[in-house]
């Protein structure tokens, strides 16, 4: 695997904890709009991610693993395969009310002077 891969997924997880930080004070209908919009589409891309590690556990080669467990490896191999497909369940879910909370939030502006 790309070493890359890596790195970018670290560098979004980096990102999302800096956004958390960065979270204070009110919030205003626009700007969460902004935020949802962004998050999920962040949301939304992480099935393709999900899809191809989980490609990659069906086809490793249970010889070139060991289990610090003691156990067969194709046993953690298969049992993370099923979680990373339990998450992609929801994950869509999840996705499909980011994107409720968005399209509702999209009809909300700001009071201004001029009102």
């Amino acid at each position: 695997m790309d070493t890359n891969l890596v790195q970018y997924v670290d560098c979004a997880s980096e990102a999302v904890r800096a956004a958390n930080h960065a979270a204070l004070g009110a919030v205003t209908g626009p700007d969460a709009y902004a935020v949802i919009g962004s998050t999920a589409e962040l949301v939304h891309r992480l099935p393709q991610l999900l899809d191809f590690l989980g490609r990659g556990l069906r086809r490793a080669e249970v010889a070139d693993h060991h289990d610090d467990r003691g156990t067969d490896p194709s046993r953690a191999l298969c049992q993370a395969h099923g979680a990373l497909i339990d998450a992609r369940g929801l994950i869509d879910e999840l996705a499909g009310f980011l994107d409720h909370a968005h399209n509702h939030l999209g009809h909300l502006g700001r009071l201004t002077m001029e009102d």
